[in-house]
């Protein structure tokens, strides 16, 4: 995965200072729930910090519990904890206790003198002092950072003509094109690129495509979102938006694969969507299939749609989340955690609980289906039949000599009066 840059509010993708995204995995189930930061000794790295740190700080912000087994390189917080949310946490850390508050450099260093943390930037040479009240400041204070050995450390790799590496940042950088290495300095033209290799097809060799490749993705998750929006716009113009695969393909290569489909419901749909869903099913298919964060983002920009176009979607609302169900793109349990209460994540709050009120008749009719088919209520005579054809409760009659069923249905009523039968769609 591609390097970020240590001071996240920089966007400029040449910026020097890089480190690995969070690496978060989930350990245990129940009370022994765990996350474990696979790859904190490579951030702390970068960091010029010790691992135990940052972890400390994520127990710190989230009010858990930490360990540290610096034998196996193991760092832990309790609880089960999301790698973004550690990634926005981290930034917290990075500028407490890493950059420096004069230039936000990052290239400062510890020293603890007399109960006080004392830094000082390499950079420009500001000297400050680490705000004590932290909790984190407590532990510093009681595990002071180790000697500094990085005169040793560089002097030692340039007899050895390795690189340099100063304070947990590598300031040699190497592309490989076709084959060789290339070195230069940070002191380089920051305009430069190489040069296609002549061939045949004057294609970019497989090692500058990567370097392309890592430089989107070290991009603001923002600006990718809008890179990712202009290509299904233009996808949409040039009628290529339904090479659902190609569409995938980008969005991964962004890394937003389960955030496309917010985007997507700006692009393909308008105030037609109960026929524009149908039209597009394979393209929403292919990022939402079993994957129920995509699911709830789509939910995310159908509310974001009939906000758009409240007067004639507002009241079609339960409609539209009948159809997502229908075509199986919307799951029931990403339907119904959707479902569960008004966010103001996507809209206004307010707005996100009139959709929801119009959706009730669909909502409910799920948490229904849901517990009927967690019981052995078989020979009820309520009865729900194929969830993906029909909404609403069907109640069968005997038949009176010769006189067939009847089936009653549940309606939707719109806001003008008009009742409007939720199958018929």
């Amino acid at each position: 995965m591609a390097n970020i840059n240590i001071n996240r509010s920089v966007h400029d993708p040449f910026y020097r200072y890089k480190m690995p995204r969070i690496l978060a995995k989930v350990e245990g189930k129940g009370n022994g729930i765990k996350t474990v930061i696979a790859n904190m000794t490579d951030i702390a790295k970068a960091l010029a910090r010790p691992p135990t740190y940052p972890t400390k700080y994520f127990g710190c912000e989230l009010g858990a519990q930490t360990n540290f087994d610096l034998k196996n390189d193991r760092y832990i917080v309790n609880g089960e904890h999301d790698a973004n949310k550690l990634q926005e946490i981290l930034d917290g850390f990075i500028k407490k206790f890493v950059l420096c508050p004069n230039c936000d450099n990052p290239e400062t260093t510890f020293t603890v003198k007399a109960k006080t943390i004392h830094s000082k930037c390499k950079a420009c040479g500001h000297a400050f002092l680490i705000d004590p009240k932290h909790k984190l400041s407590t532990f510093i204070l009681k595990n002071p950072p180790p000697p500094e050995t990085n005169e040793i450390e560089v002097k030692e790799k340039k007899e050895n003509g390795s690189p340099v590496q100063e304070n947990g940042f590598d300031f040699v950088a190497e592309i490989i094109t076709n084959g060789n290495s290339k070195h230069f300095d940070d002191d380089d033209d920051d305009d430069w690129a190489p040069e296609p290799i002549e061939s045949d097809t004057q294609k970019l060799s497989s090692g500058i495509g990567k370097l392309v490749l890592d430089r989107d993705l070290e991009k603001s998750e923002g600006e990718r979102l809008d890179m990712l929006y202009q290509y299904f716009v233009k996808a949409k113009d040039d009628g290529s938006i339904e090479d659902s695969k190609k569409m995938l393909n980008e969005a991964e290569r962004l890394e937003l694969k389960e955030k496309a489909p917010l985007l997507l419901c700006q692009v393909v749909f308008d105030t037609d969507v109960l026929k524009q869903i149908k039209q597009h099913r394979t393209l929403l298919l292919r990022f939402c299939i079993n994957d129920q964060k995509a699911q709830k983002y789509l939910l995310g920009g159908i509310e974001q749609l009939i906000n758009k176009y409240k007067d004639v979607l507002l009241p079609k609302s339960a409609l539209i989340l009948k159809k997502l169900y229908d075509e199986d793109i919307c799951m029931e349990d990403a339907i119904l955690a959707w479902g569960a209460k008004p966010s103001k994540k996507f809209v206004e709050k307010e707005m996100s609980k009139k959709i929801l009120d119009n959706c009730q008749p669909v909502l409910k009719w799920l948490e229904d289906a849901e517990e009927e088919s967690e019981s052995d209520e078989d020979d009820e005579a309520v009865k729900f039949d194929d969830r993906a054809r029909h909404i609403g409760t069907v109640v069968e009659k005997p038949h009176t000599n010769g006189v067939e069923k009847k089936q009653e249905t549940t309606k939707i009523i719109e806001d003008n009066g008009e009742e409007i039968d939720i199958d018929d769609i």
